[in-house]
């Protein structure tokens, strides 16, 4: 684990850190949040044989940390420090007006941060600065859009509601730009250095409202505080076992799960060549993802019986139960732009496809391109329709 020292020194100026949540002694939800800034050059005081002088400072990076509550953003503590030679830390609270403009940004927009989970949050000033609102912007939003905001006072959506919508919208054309700008994929693949399939995962680790509302009328999402990617274990979630892309359970009284394999947006649904006159098998990439997802859930059915109970790392139950009866599961897999060429769409090619996950019971196939128009129907609407 990297020391205070380290952490501080590899930090970016250009990027807020927000700690995972925990709870204080009363159960309410507390951050802790840091920047680092790299001040200019600067004057002090100094005495010089009994003589008060004034000599320049240099250059110096500090760092700002506020630890507040989640939910009205009000803040705990406030600790200014600067780390020496040594790594020993000291508080400082003198700032040149560059600083006290960043420390001001910095706490405000604490106050207007959007979180979509309990994890862990970089995100850069810029991305940030598109999320939050100036009054000139919301003077025109509003001007632009009175029959939203009638509807915002008729269902009393919040000031959060609308941030989080903003966040998605933003994702929302991130997701976009994956699927169909194949320069810009690559480049994210290449930064990533996971892999196509691997992108895919970051990325749909950062939104689970995708997978929870597209893929089901069920709300589904990843168990509390969990990555999508677990493991598939014994009585409860713990020790070796068999790993699945993503592991959900539903929203609802009782909660019971769904499996998700991820392949990527450009493997292919079918083979390339013909089984018969006018006949095509699906892949090996899909034929394998539909067998993978197979043997996860019979082999958690077969570990789990009818439910199992939820741990954390070191083995003490979270005090989720699901319940693992027939449970759903779900590959993502291609796109249906395969089956379209330069004079319209192959017919028979599409219809193996469609036939063979039509018919089939377990899992259920569900393609990229339509991943994204169900999370485009959530965020926008159907604005699509004549």
């Amino acid at each position: 684990m990297s020391s205070e020292d380290e952490i501080f020194h590899n930090s970016r100026p250009d990027k807020t850190y927000a700690s995972p949540a925990f709870k204080d002694y009363t159960g309410r939800k507390l951050r802790i949040a840091n920047k680092v800034i790299d001040g200019q050059p600067g004057y002090e005081f100094a005495k010089v044989k009994e003589e008060l002088v004034l000599r320049q400072t240099e250059a110096g990076r500090f760092q700002i940390k506020a630890s507040f509550l989640e939910d009205d953003r009000s803040f705990r503590t406030v600790t200014i420090q600067k780390f020496t030679s040594k790594g020993n830390a000291k508080e400082y609270f003198a700032f040149g007006p560059h600083e006290v403009t960043a420390l001001l940004k910095f706490m405000a927009n604490i106050k207007r941060m959007h979180f979509p989970d309990d994890g862990r949050l970089n995100i850069r000033d810029s991305d940030l600065e598109e999320l939050l609102l100036e009054p000139d912007q919301m003077r025109r939003i509003a001007a632009d859009n009175q029959q939203l905001l009638a509807a915002i006072a008729r269902n009393e959506i919040t000031t959060e509601d609308v941030v989080a919508l903003s966040y998605r919208k933003k994702q929302l054309g991130i997701f976009e730009r994956l699927l169909f700008d194949d320069d810009y994929f690559d480049q994210c693949v290449v930064q990533h250095g996971k892999g196509q399939e691997g992108l895919w995962q970051r990325f749909l680790e950062k939104n689970p409202w995708i997978l929870g509302y597209s893929l089901s009328l069920t709300n589904f999402g990843p168990l509390d505080q969990r990555k999508l990617e677990q493991t598939v274990r014994g009585h409860d979630l713990g020790g070796p076992g068999k790993r699945v892309d993503a592991l959900l359970r539903s929203r609802a009284v009782l909660s019971t799960t769904a499996f998700v394999e991820l392949k990527h947006h450009r493997t292919e649904l079918v083979s390339p060549d013909q089984y018969r006159s006018g006949i095509w098998a699906t892949s090996k990439e899909l034929s394998g993802a539909v067998a993978q997802v197979q043997g996860t859930v019979a082999a958690a059915v077969e570990r789990w019986g009818a439910s199992v109970r939820v741990t954390d790392n070191d083995g003490d139950p979270t005090g989720e139960m699901i319940y693992t009866t027939e449970p759903r599961s779900f590959v993502i897999c291609g796109r249906l732009s395969e089956f379209q060429g330069e004079r319209g769409v192959n017919e028979r090619k599409f219809g193996c496809f469609e036939r063979f996950r039509r018919n089939l019971f377990r899992p259920e196939i569900v393609t990229f391109d339509e991943l994204y128009e169900r999370a485009r129907l959530i965020v926008e609407g159907d604005d699509r329709a004549s």
